[in-house]
């Protein structure tokens, strides 16, 4: 954090001036991006007028109040005055230092309360939000410019999108006129808020299909139906424990990545995210190569940018909680 809460509202002021058009374009935007911002371990996100500190951690020492840190004090003393100054109407800090949702005791509102449920418009494609959600508050806005990119180039493909969570890329496709989409999770909970956004968007339910289902293995069936797509979106969490399996980035992406490259029809595409932190976008672009080598393809691989919000013209030196993409286009 800056050297002091002045220095941070400073900050805050300049973000708020570059980006309040696209912030009203989109919904929601970055305003600060940790280091990428000169605010190293945290984050700050609008979303319509309800504001979110993600806090990557400090080294300073918890106060004993709730959880919450000396830093986490000091900045709820000053959230009142952003609030008023920049006519939000909350602003919250979520712990993302923690692992689990239990261990995020320091996730409360600093001003004002946020609402249950919020839904924006991003470039005209409504999302419902849960402002409140201890992880994600439901669209990861790192991944913007993808969605972006699907609307714009999805006219006729069959997509599948695993680890969907509450859908939005598969529904960025649809938007785009994709023939088919096909929408993995293992979460019945996330699923159903997909189908929420589905239906806000008012596209045809007869061209997205949702299945729970864990991504590995709707991968092995559609390998033994022989079913192929046009594009493929893989965005696995860096690490998950479900129904007795354990996925780590380290050991489990790639061999993934070869499994989805094996189902891209021809011409197709295979779009991989992750916010690993451990690996560089030259490391990943050259797995992501490697593991479409075992399926027996080949192509060109180009990184998808992150937003212009995000600051990040170099994604090596991307700060934490930021996605590398990359798009594998097969020959």
């Amino acid at each position: 954090m800056p050297d002091s809460l002045s220095a941070l509202e400073a900050r805050l002021t300049s973000a708020w001036a570059d980006k309040a058009a696209l912030h009203a374009e989109c919904g929601a935007a970055r305003l600060l991006n940790a280091s990428a911002s000169g605010t190293p371990r945290l984050v700050f996100e609008l979303y319509g007028k309800h504001g979110i500190l993600y806090d990557y951690g400090d080294s300073e020492k918890s106060d004993g109040n709730a959880g919450e840190t000396s830093r986490g004090i000091r900045l709820r003393a000053a959230a009142s005055s952003w609030k008023e100054r920049f006519g939000w109407e909350s602003i919250s800090l979520v712990d993302r230092a923690s692992a689990g949702d239990a261990a995020r005791s320091g996730s409360f509102a600093l001003a004002g309360e946020p609402p249950e449920s919020l839904t924006i418009l991003e470039n005209g494609q409504p999302f419902r939000l849960e402002l409140r959600h201890p992880r994600n508050v439901g669209l990861f806005l790192d991944t913007r410019e993808l969605r972006r990119e699907l609307r714009a180039n999805s006219q006729g493909a069959r997509v599948l999108n695993l680890f969907c969570y509450t859908g939005s890329l598969g529904l960025a496709a649809l938007l785009g006129g994709a023939a088919e989409v096909v929408q993995v999770d293992v979460s019945a909970r996330y699923l159903a808020w997909g189908r929420e956004n589905l239906a806000l968007a008012k596209l045809a339910e007869d061209r997205c299909r949702f299945v729970k289902m864990d991504s590995e293995r709707y991968l092995d069936w559609a390998s033994k139906k022989g079913l192929r797509f046009d594009r493929i979106l893989l965005d696995p969490p860096v690490f998950s424990r479900f129904d007795g399996k354990v996925f780590r980035f380290e050991s489990d992406y790639f061999r993934l990545a070869a499994k989805a490259a094996a189902l891209l029809a021809p011409g197709g595409a295979l779009v991989a995210v992750t916010n690993y932190f451990g690996i560089s976008y030259a490391e990943f672009a050259s797995g992501l190569g490697e593991a479409a080598h075992r399926a027996g393809i080949s192509g060109p691989i180009r990184p998808i940018a992150l937003p212009p919000d995000f600051e990040v013209a170099n994604p090596d030196l991307r700060p934490e909680g930021n996605a590398l993409i990359a798009c594998l286009e097969a020959r």
